[in-house]
This record gives structure tokens, C-alpha cells and sequence, in this order.
């Protein structure tokens, strides 16, 4: 028998009198204020951004030649992805590159960049002259789709053909070495040449990987210079593998009520190389080409993840108006493992009044002595909660219903959140049921709130489902990596695209409604722990993670089948050394490796030695890791010194270039890397 005497529960102390009236006056004075700012306070607030706030500024005037790459976009093409194509270039980690529009060159300048890579578009006969004469005496250029004028410098002869609907698949050629050997889609339309002296490094194919007679990618000596072509629009052609088919927008196609991402995807994916990240492995391709290219000197790159990772897993979940009860189950799955999940919650449906009252109550129980007297009873999230998960690096944002309309419910839902103490709101997002407005109109409307990355492309439905009942899996966008939505034109948005990979509803019955995979927690996580796998080994991804939280308010079975689920996929990622982060820690880190800059690089041939100085800023808490060829010119990587100190550097190889990799701390560094000869 225990003879210890059991420890009372802590008792409140009784209310005295003076408390009483002290809650009392604390009630009056609320009521009061609540009577003459109620119509102020409830009245619908605007958007806080413009719509112009959308749409990112692009490079304009003439750059200075401090960095060995010219990217020029061409305002001709109808419509001009060339600004993409910059972010492309940024998503590869090439941030040593500056940006001019056609009409701004001349051959003195292009002259001073080692390497040009020209957008897709038409040239005056002065403009086809000057890029001939610019490789012929040592320039570099990679053309996009070019004036078929360009033609004879890049070794093909332009048949005049085109074809539409075409694959590509790499050729056995050392620039295309570490590329995947899959047929990749190109949803634009490619010209047909016939080699004429160039090297073949990808071919049009057919969807079985099947060459044509039709180089798609080559490389060609012109004089003293080197010219590559791409007989396709390579950065439209991303766009369209990532934001999915433009004339599909706005129509139900897949058979599930509301129009959502995935109705983009119907007939437009293909199911035998979802697995594949083909955007990505085209991306790589190029860049591929950009190392060989750029030869003048070494070619420094950002890894595409946090401090060396070889993948992250950007946690997320919905929830629906649960309380903090049915919250709190998935938090604590995800802190078992170090992580940080994004909280994407709908408000609970109640009047303003009852909304004012909740406010004045959450308000009233922070007061000091008489504070617990209203304590929160509903079970809902309290701002102070909210603050409190935020603080622990959880996310805590919007999941706007947009039944009656984007911009309308993206309002209604903001005000909502900011006006029950939530605000402000995440800079991430997930709409509810992920409905999808335009081709990317949707993606407009969330940058006038403030949101910076949606996660609203996703795995769902029967678009999923092959015509033989299986499932596919996978890259519904073709990428593992977030980038800027770019709108039909041509323009990039303030907003990026971040895929959900890994979705509970698509693979386990977490709501029953009878379009998932319906697989057993063992099973769904066996079949998540392979596309882990796949992008620790083989693609470097940022996988999407969607958890929802409603389960943990269903019953004990569907509490148990998320939680199984969830905890498997975390244990396993938390093995791989997978970071476990929210949408926001993953935001900051993008927009922080997107927005780094190199400047005055200068490469000595003579002692081997590469300067130059990167500069980094934003909050997020993980640092960039820089790359360095480990070879340029017979001459081998030796050592790196970062401020003048000696930086301790890894090998990691990148698509087909081995690279020397060192942490790259936030501020502006200079950076110095010795070239010994081999």
C-alpha cells in the first residue's frame, strides 16, 4: 500500500470583493468600449496591398560587368518568359549573373560577359550580327529558341518545321551526365533542325524515350567561341510542366466538385514520369551547360537547400474551425522529431458579435489579478496561443474558403483571422479545398494579402488515378523546388509555387471520400518513405507535407490512422536527415538564397585564385552553403578562405559537376578560392 499522503489538487483563490468589482468595472469598461467601436471595428477592411503589389519589378537599363553571365530578355516574343528564365538561374543557385533587356546591348558590352544566354525571341539583322561576331571571337552563348538566323553559328540547319507535343530525351553526351534518362514532356512548340556540324546533348523523342531525327539541345565551336541552342522555349516550357495547362483554367476536369490545381493537370501530366521531377531535370540540364560554358573561370553556385541538406520537408496542415485540443496532437508529433509545422486554420463561423465578445474575453483574461476569471472555456485558439506556437517556430496562417469567389473569400477570411487577434497573417497559405481561379489569378489575389508562398498544388482526386484503377505519385508539378508563379505574359508574381508532395487524403482515408489511395498507415508511409528516399539519393527536393488536423477531431480510429501515418513519415525523414520545417522557416530560407547576390568576381589565371563578394540578408535560420567547382582548367580546388578565414569545404555533386561546398553565413562576405594545378 502507497502511505505517502496524496498531493491536493491547486485550488483558484476564491474571488474577495474588491476582485469582484474589479472584474465587474473590467466588464463595464469593455462593454463601453465595444459600444462605440463596435460598427469601426467590424466594418470589412480592404485588401492591404494594391493589386499592382503583385507583379515583380523587372531589370531594366545596362548592367555592370561584374559577374561572367548575361542573361538578355527579349520583349519581342509574344509572350517574353526571359524574366523566368532569371528565376530559373536563381533556382539552380546562379546568382552571379546580371539581367538586360535586348534593346539596352551593344557588342562593347555583351563583349565584357563571358557567357550570354539569350531569351527566346525575334533580332534585328544589327542584332544577329553582333551576337556572330561576339562568339566567333571568343564569346559564349546559349540561345533560347532563337532567330533562325542564328542557325549556321550554332552547327544546325532550320528546316522550317515544327513540332508540337514532343518529349525530350538526353543524348550520351558528357553535358548531360547525372540528368535522368526519361522522356521529359515539352508542352511548347519546338522547331526542327538538322545537325550541321553541333553536338547533339538531347534529342525530340517519342513519350517512350525514342529519338527522332531532331536535336532538341546542341553545342557547337563557332571560331574562337562556343554557341549552344535550344530549339524549344525552355523557360515556358517549365511554366507550363509547373502552373499546368493554361487553356484548362477555370474548367472542371476532373470529375471532383470545384475547380482546383489539379484540374490544370488533366491530360496535361504524364502518369509514366510523374515520378520524376522533369521540370527540375530540365533546369539541371541548362545548368549543366552554364558550368561547361562558363569557362573563363570557376563558377560559384548557392546548394539549393538549407546548410548541405539533401532534402527538407515543409510541414503543413489544415484545419477547420477545431479546437486547440485537436491541434495540439499533431504539434507534438512533430516536435518529437525537432520540427516546425505550418497551422493553416479557417476561423470558426460565428456572428461579429459573438467574434467581439470572444476578442473582448481573449483581451480581459491577459488582465493581471482578475485575468482567470475569463478564461478562454470555448477550446479555440487564443492569440496568446497562437503567439506561443509562433515563438516555437510553428506556423499559424490562413485557409480561406473561396466558394463565393477568390478575391471575396480571401477578404472575408483575412478580416476574420486579424479581427479574432490572429493576425498578422502567416506569409504562407493553403486554400480550402484548393480551388484554383484563373491560371494564376488566385496566386494575384494572395500577394495583396501579404502571402509570399502557396502550397495549393496538390495530389487529390481523380485525376490521379490511371484508366486501370492505380494511383500515380509523385511531382504533380514536375519539380521539387519552389519558384515564382509567372502569369501568361510572361511576368513574374511576388508569390511562389511550392508543390504538396506528401497528402494524407490522396493516401490514407483520413476524410472517406472515396477518391484516395485508401492504403493502410504501414502502406502509405512505405510509399512516402520511397519519395523521401528518392530525393535524399537522387532529386534534391523540398517535399510538401500535408497532415490535416481534423482527424485528431473525428474518432479515435481516424485520430489513430493520422497519427500512425504522420509519425512514420517524420521518424523515417528525421533518419535521412531530412529537415523538418514549416512553410514560413522554408519561406525565409528561399527568399533569402533567392535574393543573394555575388559581385566583383575576378579570376586571377595566373595564381588560381577566384575573389569575389556574396551578400545575404533576410531572418531565416539556416545558412547557405556555397558551391565551388572542385575542377576548372587542370586545376583542382584547394582551399577556400570566407573573411580571410579557411572554410572547411565538403565534396557534393550537382547534377554532372562535383563541387566543393562551404556554409556561406548572412551578411555581405568576401570570399577567396585557391586553384592549385593538377
Amino acid at each position: 500500500m502507497n502511505t505517502k499522503r496524496k498531493k491536493q489538487p491547486a485550488q483558484r483563490p476564491i474571488i474577495t470583493r474588491r476582485r469582484f468589482l474589479q472584474a465587474c468595472a473590467c466588464t463595464v469598461a469593455a462593454g463601453a468600449l465595444g459600444a462605440t467601436g463596435y460598427v469601426a471595428v467590424n466594418a470589412p477592411l480592404p485588401a492591404p496591398q494594391p493589386e499592382s503589389a503583385a507583379l515583380l519589378a523587372q531589370a531594366a537599363g545596362r548592367p555592370q560587368p561584374d559577374a561572367p553571365i548575361l542573361l538578355v530578355t527579349n520583349q519581342r516574343a509574344m509572350p517574353s518568359f526571359g524574366a523566368y528564365l532569371g528565376a530559373i538561374l536563381r533556382a539552380e543557385g546562379f546568382v552571379a549573373f546580371r539581367t538586360a533587356r535586348i534593346d539596352d546591348l551593344d557588342g562593347a558590352l555583351i563583349g565584357r560577359f563571358p557567357l550570354v544566354i539569350l531569351a527566346a525571341g525575334e533580332l534585328t539583322s544589327p542584332e544577329v550580327e553582333m551576337f556572330r561576331s561576339y562568339v566567333l571571337s571568343g564569346g559564349g552563348l546559349i540561345a533560347i529558341r532563337p532567330d533562325p538566323r542564328l542557325a549556321d553559328l550554332t552547327g544546325v540547319r532550320h528546316t522550317g518545321g515544327v513540332l508540337a507535343h514532343a518529349y525530350l530525351s538526353v543524348a550520351d553526351h558528357p553535358l548531360a551526365r547525372g540528368i535522368d534518362r526519361h522522356a521529359f514532356q515539352i508542352h511548347t512548340p519546338m522547331e526542327q533542325y538538322q545537325l550541321a556540324g553541333a553536338e547533339p546533348i538531347a534529342w525530340a523523342s517519342q513519350p517512350d524515350g525514342s529519338a527522332t531525327r531532331y536535336p532538341a539541345v546542341m553545342v557547337n565551336r563557332a571560331g574562337k567561341g562556343i554557341a549552344a541552342l535550344w530549339a524549344f522555349d525552355l523557360p515556358h516550357n517549365i511554366a507550363l510542366i509547373r502552373q499546368g495547362n493554361p487553356g484548362a483554367a477555370n474548367q472542371e476536369r476532373d470529375g471532383l466538385d470545384g475547380i482546383r490545381t489539379v484540374d490544370l493537370f488533366v491530360d496535361w501530366i504524364d502518369p509514366d514520369v510523374i515520378d520524376v521531377p522533369q521540370a527540375d531535370e530540365q533546369q539541371r540540364l541548362l545548368a549543366n551547360m552554364i558550368h561547361a560554358l562558363t569557362d573563363a573561370m570557376p563558377l560559384p553556385r548557392i546548394w539549393h537547400l538549407p546548410q548541405g541538406a539533401t532534402a527538407v520537408l515543409v510541414a503543413t496542415g489544415d484545419a477547420h474551425g477545431i479546437q486547440v485540443g485537436h491541434i495540439t496532437p499533431g504539434l507534438e508529433i512533430v516536435e518529437r522529431y525537432g520540427g516546425t509545422i505550418s497551422v493553416y486554420y479557417t476561423t470558426p463561423r460565428v456572428s461579429t458579435a459573438r467574434r467581439t465578445a470572444r476578442r473582448i474575453q481573449w483581451w480581459a483574461e491577459t488582465l493581471p489579478v482578475v485575468g482567470h476569471v475569463f478564461e478562454e472555456q470555448s477550446g479555440y485558439p487564443t492569440p496568446r496561443l497562437v503567439e506561443s506556437w509562433r515563438e516555437q517556430g510553428h506556423g499559424f496562417g490562413l485557409h480561406p474558403w473561396v466558394e463565393e469567389g477568390v478575391a471575396y473569400g480571401y477578404n472575408r477570411a483575412w478580416n476574420d483571422f486579424v479581427k479574432h487577434g490572429y493576425g498578422p497573417a502567416a506569409p504562407t497559405v493553403r486554400t480550402h479545398r484548393v480551388l484554383w481561379s484563373g491560371w494564376v489569378d488566385t496566386a494575384k489575389v494572395q500577394a495583396q494579402y501579404g502571402i509570399h508562398m502557396s502550397l495549393d498544388y496538390y495530389h487529390a482526386g481523380p485525376a490521379m488515378r490511371r484508366p486501370d484503377g492505380s494511383y500515380v505519385n509523385g511531382y504533380l508539378t514536375g519539380s521539387g523546388l519552389p519558384l515564382p508563379f509567372v502569369d501568361e505574359q510572361g511576368r513574374l508574381l511576388r508569390v511562389y509555387q511550392q508543390h504538396t508532395h506528401i497528402v494524407d487524403e490522396h493516401q490514407i482515408a483520413a476524410f472517406d471520400h472515396g477518391y484516395e489511395m485508401n492504403l493502410s498507415a504501414a502502406d502509405a508511409v512505405a510509399l512516402s518513405r520511397q519519395q523521401i528516399d528518392q530525393a535524399v539519393e537522387r532529386f534534391p527536393s523540398a517535399l510538401g507535407l500535408q497532415s490535416h488536423f481534423d482527424p485528431y477531431a473525428f474518432s479515435p480510429e481516424k485520430a489513430a490512422l493520422e497519427r500512425d501515418w504522420l509519425d512514420g513519415i517524420l521518424s523515417h525523414a528525421a533518419s535521412r536527415g531530412v529537415a523538418i520545417m514549416s512553410a514560413e522557416q522554408w519561406l525565409a530560407f528561399t527568399e533569402m538564397r533567392h535574393g543573394a547576390v555575388m559581385r566583383d568576381l575576378a579570376w586571377n589565371d595566373a595564381e588560381g585564385v577566384l575573389t569575389f563578394e556574396a551578400e545575404t540578408g533576410g531572418t531565416a535560420q539556416h545558412h547557405l552553403l556555397l558551391l565551388l567547382p572542385v575542377e576548372h582548367r587542370q586545376r583542382t580546388l584547394r582551399q577556400v578562405m570566407i573573411d580571410g578565414m579557411l572554410a572547411s569545404a565538403i565534396h557534393k555533386r550537382v547534377g554532372g559537376v562535383t563541387y566543393g561546398a562551404v556554409p556561406l553565413a548572412r551578411g555581405q562576405r568576401r570570399v577567396r578560392a585557391y586553384y592549385v594545378k593538377s
